[in-house]
């Protein structure tokens, strides 16, 4: 029977050679068959459970396994990998083995230790992945066109909505004519107007289809999607840090890149618009991501061992300032314990970019109201008595210029300064209304 069970096993690789995913399910339900059968035909000769029976079928079902996990441990795919995993976690003991869990004992240890191994490589695989195709990510020039993308994609979609309305229109010119009659004119342009393209331009634009995300982002959301349903709870919270942090990596590179070919705010928008959306995609993951990193601190090793060389005389001394026996306790290294929350680097980096590009737009902006305010604030600080306020200085309309030996002033009202006069206050206004 061992022998030909082998040989049946032989004879499905050679027929599913290339396709892992088809071979390890036509194997597997061969060896359901076999177990169901072989459990069968023993208990129409014998009426007692033996134990001779778990031993011979786990005999057959090692075939299996010896002959998978070849196959298995070469595979570089997470998607075949992960579909590996589905065929064996619910097709295989999720569904046969829980229907039939006697005839199967034997067979569900055996996908136990293959679905075991399995997941071991997706964590291999995941992790040089994650190291080499997101956080090692060299972007093209067409990944880092932005803006230019979004307004490519923008009047892509502008297009296709008038195309549509004209169509649209062209439908409905004839019932249109047959009802005008009944209609006023108001209601003729009423019913124009909700239907301009301009004005019912939907939310569902090509510029937020996932072909517009940053490959990082969208690697990094498809990797975590496969693994959530393939690996242990645990095995996927820690990947599910690396990804995230490798992920927030690459978009801050990517934002900088972005930066020095276009404009800073060019390069913050991106930023934002990419960790919004990695924080909208991973809400619907319910674990925590969160990993416990573990650290020896040396730090108090180097001070121990400085102060044991300033007591050479005492490495010997049978007192309790003994300084080998003070270097043992004040030398060891202190384990410390941190735990990485993904979500909330997320959230930390989004908030730092958003601060950032507050900061950066408002100086864009308003950059010459800035500058006066901050040259009127240094003018009022420099006069005598400057620890008033600003609005204490400011009154001080008996101020007048007082000049020094060494040419400085020392008593001008903020009103008399050069940088403060009507026309140059009227020039920084108009300024500002043209950059908003």
């Amino acid at each position: 029977m061992r022998s030909g069970v082998d040989q049946a096993v032989k004879d499905l690789t050679k027929k599913h050679k290339g396709d892992h995913c088809a071979l390890v399910r036509s194997a597997c339900a061969f060896m359901v068959h076999i177990c169901q059968d072989e459990h069968r035909l023993f208990y129409q000769f014998f009426a007692k459970q033996s134990a001779q029976l778990i031993i011979y079928m786990e005999g057959l079902c090692t075939i299996l396994y010896d002959t998978l996990r070849p196959y298995i441990i070469r595979i570089d795919h997470l998607e075949t990998l992960a579909e590996i995993c589905s065929i064996l976690k619910v097709e295989m003991l999720d569904e046969h083995v829980s229907y039939s869990p006697e005839p199967l004992e034997a067979f569900a240890k055996i996908v136990y230790q293959l679905l075991q191994d399995v997941q071991e490589r997706i964590g291999f695989r995941a992790q040089n992945y994650l190291e080499s195709d997101i956080r090692n990510y060299r972007p093209s020039a067409g990944d880092l066109a932005y803006p230019e993308k979004l307004e490519m994609m923008e009047s892509i979609a502008l297009s296709l909505q008038e195309n549509q309305y004209a169509q649209h229109q062209l439908r409905r010119v004839d019932s249109r004519s047959s009802i005008a009659s009944g209609m006023s004119l108001a209601s003729l342009e009423t019913t124009q107007t909700t239907t301009d393209p301009a004005l019912r331009r939907s939310g569902n634009s090509p510029a937020d289809m996932h072909g517009m995300w940053y490959p990082t982002v969208r690697r990094t959301l498809v990797c975590l999607s496969r693994l959530y349903r393939c690996i242990d709870k645990s095995i996927f919270q820690s990947l599910s840090q690396q990804a995230l942090t490798h992920c927030i990596y690459s978009v801050s590179t990517a934002a900088g890149q972005i930066a020095q070919s276009r404009t800073t705010i060019d390069g913050e928008l991106f930023e934002i618009k990419h960790l919004l959306i990695l924080r909208e995609q991973i809400a619907p993951f319910r674990v925590d991501f969160t990993a416990k990193e573990t650290s020896l601190d040396f730090s108090k090793v180097r001070t121990a061992a400085y102060e044991l060389l300033q007591k050479r005389k005492q490495l010997f001394s049978l007192g309790s300032n003994n300084a080998l026996l003070e270097f043992l306790l004040d030398g060891t290294p202190q384990v410390r314990e941190q735990l990485l929350d993904s979500r909330k680097d997320v959230d930390r980096q989004l908030k730092l970019v958003c601060e950032t590009f507050i900061k950066d737009a408002t100086k864009q902006l308003v950059g010459p109201v800035l500058t006066f305010i901050e040259a009127a604030q240094n003018h009022l600080r420099n006069q005598p008595g400057g620890g008033k306020t600003a609005a204490v200085a400011a009154a001080g309309s008996a101020a007048t210029l007082t000049a020094t030996a060494s040419g400085q002033s020392t008593g001008m009202a903020l009103r008399m300064a050069p940088f403060a006069a009507p026309q140059q206050i009227s020039s920084i206004i108009q300024e500002c209304l043209r950059n908003i």
